[in-house]
């Protein structure tokens, strides 16, 4: 898993946590109010100019979950939650990345894109992830886009 996607994950995870939260504390997966576990807090001294590091591990799903009901708890806490706010606190990914046990889907990319008309840059673009481009019959490629697909390693064939 990248480092944009976990990022991606905890924003999303955050959001559906906070939004629950309006009504009290977040309901653990089994339906329970989460218990929230209370590791100590580094906080900048006043005055401060570096910002205090938590060191986070993120490997799986229930972590993932057990490090939102700990920010969220931290976010209601008010004295933590500024210094969280104002960037006094931060989290540190533990080895900078989700560790390589974790399972990631990997994007399928289509085997050929058919493009008919003019096929500009910005439809090379559009299209590459695909493996190879057919281009129907009449079609024309600007020489942007020709260049554009030899940047890129794709294959342009003509349909005939």
């Amino acid at each position: 898993m990248s480092e944009a996607e976990l990022r991606a994950m905890v924003r999303e995870v955050l959001r559906e946590a906070l939004a629950s939260r309006k009504g009290g504390p977040v309901a653990a997966p089994n339906g329970s109010a989460a218990a929230i576990q209370k590791a100590p807090v580094p906080h900048a001294a006043p005055g401060a100019a570096t910002p205090a590091v938590e060191p986070v591990a993120i490997t799986s799903d229930a972590d993932l979950a057990s490090f939102v009901r700990r920010l969220t708890a931290l976010l209601d806490d008010p004295a933590t939650g500024s210094t969280i706010r104002a960037g006094r606190h931060r989290f540190s990914l533990i080895g900078g990345r989700a560790a390589a046990s974790a399972p990631t889907a990997a994007p399928v990319a289509p085997a050929a894109v058919v493009l008919s008309g003019t096929v500009t840059e910005a439809k090379i673009v559009a299209n590459a992830k695909a493996v190879t481009i057919v281009l129907a019959p009449g079609a024309v490629v600007t020489p942007l886009a020709r260049d554009k697909a030899r940047a890129l390693g794709l294959k342009l064939e003509a349909r005939r």
